[in-house]
């Protein structure tokens, strides 16, 4: 999936993933739970 994304597609979920980290995170363990929730796509 990701092999096909430009750079500019991947630049934009990076942030889009980001973004929800610093809206939701509240601890370090919390934010590790959201990317990998983002990585598998689960939600």
């Amino acid at each position: 999936m990701y092999e096909d994304m430009t750079d500019e597609q991947y630049d934009a979920l990076l942030e889009t993933i980001a973004k929800r980290i610093e809206a939701s995170a509240i601890s370090a363990e919390d934010a590790a739970r959201i990317v990998r929730e983002a990585k598998t796509g689960c939600t």
